[in-house]
């Protein structure tokens, strides 16, 4: 009987409910009426994109921004954390305060590859039955779109391959999904690249459609080895995450990437009757200044503009990175230089000295705007536009 009179009902107990009850403000202590009040919306209503990326905003408890409590279960032999602040040398106050500004994730990131490859069926169908391969120069298709072309897929499936540490590493979902789709990105130009020479080889008998000659160029001729070494070099030998990023999107692609794509292929296709190549690629920029907004997202954005504490210190090695892989970008470049001498059709403007100085001055210059310039890098821009010039 006095283990009755003693008995206290939880939660269920009327009297302690009217207790609770009491104790609760009669204005709400959070104004922002979503299911993630904690999450930091980057436009003026929570979108679907960062509602998904941000449920639950997890990492471990010592990543700035975190909502989870506790360390990683799984751990690198002799005990380092599989995920830590560490793995960059950058900081930043809430590693979830990244935006992509596509706002992708992986279903409309699908959907939209989806979209595309419907859409190159069909422009490949109409361009094989309307004949337009009739109009290529032939030795256009068997000198560089054979051996050269298929080395560049090298060149982008290698960067699809150094995103695979970045993603591991990267401290937040919202950044992981930005660096994997980025990858993939990658692996999707390859893999264009390569549906082209696999359509060409139908339409042109004996034209070798195996990457055999381009991962001969790849891997032993001068005008691909810089590049070649810069891609062995941050898949391979580059630990911090946010330096392979800075690299390849900020620098490399921007200035080496973009000069291939479109100064070469995209400009010079046209004058070999090819209406092919610079669609194909057309598709690879598109990917490519999805990659640079994120990227300026990042580094910009977040960790400088709108980053507290520690912005100064971003900026140091932002500059810092850009001393070490700027010449190797140009070196890639001015070697790369030395295949407008194998080109079947030449045309002043284009092909010429004066031509190809222009393609180098207007990368580089969108470099200078997009990257060099909101850092504050200072470099001589001549002398770097003449050193890459001296490979022509």
């Amino acid at each position: 009987m006095s283990q009755m009179q003693t008995f206290v009902r939880g939660f269920a107990d009327p009297q302690r409910q009217a207790e609770i009850q009491a104790l609760v403000p009669a204005e709400p202590l959070e104004s922002k009426r979503d299911h993630i009040p904690f999450a930091k919306r980057g436009w003026r209503r929570l979108t679907e994109y960062e509602a998904v990326m941000l449920h639950a905003q997890n990492s471990l408890d010592a990543v700035p921004g975190s909502q989870e409590i506790g360390e990683s279960v799984q751990k690198w032999p002799g005990g380092r954390a599989a995920f830590s602040i560490e793995s960059t040398a950058l900081i930043s106050s809430n590693w979830f305060h990244f935006r992509d500004p596509a706002r992708r994730w992986f279903m409309p990131y699908v959907k939209a590859k989806n979209e595309e490859g419907s859409t190159t069926e069909r422009f490949l169908k109409a361009w094989v039955e309307n004949g337009d391969y009739r109009m290529l120069n032939e030795d256009w298709v068997y000198k560089i779109l054979g051996p050269t072309y298929s080395a560049f897929i090298y060149n982008e499936y290698g960067l699809f391959n150094a995103h695979s540490s970045t993603v591991h590493t990267g401290l937040s979902d919202l950044l992981k999904t930005y660096i994997a789709l980025s990858g993939f990105d990658k692996n999707d130009a390859a893999q264009m690249i390569q549906t082209e020479r696999v359509l060409l080889a139908k339409n042109f008998p004996g034209f070798d459609p195996s990457l055999a000659e381009g991962k001969a160029q790849w891997m032993s001729s001068p005008t691909w080895a810089p590049a070649r070494s810069f891609v062995e070099t941050v898949w391979g030998d580059t630990y911090d995450w946010c330096e392979q990023l800075w690299a390849i999107h900020c620098i490399y692609d921007e200035i080496f990437g973009q000069f291939v794509r479109r100064e070469f292929f995209q400009r010079v296709a046209s004058i070999h009757g090819d209406t092919l190549t610079p669609w194909i690629q057309s598709q690879a920029n598109l990917y490519h200044q999805q990659a640079v907004d994120a990227s300026k997202a990042l580094f910009f954005k977040m960790l400088q503009d709108e980053e507290p504490v520690y912005s100064v210190h971003n900026k140091r090695y932002l500059l810092a990175w850009t001393d070490r892989w700027l010449p190797r970008t140009g070196a890639a470049l001015r070697a790369f230089l030395a295949v407008y001498h194998d080109l079947p059709v030449t045309l002043d403007g284009v092909t010429c000295r004066a031509g190809v100085q222009a393609s180098v001055e207007r990368v580089v210059d969108d470099w200078v705007t997009r990257f060099a310039g909101p850092l504050g890098y200072r470099f001589d821009r001549d002398a770097f536009i003449n050193d890459i010039m001296s490979g022509y």
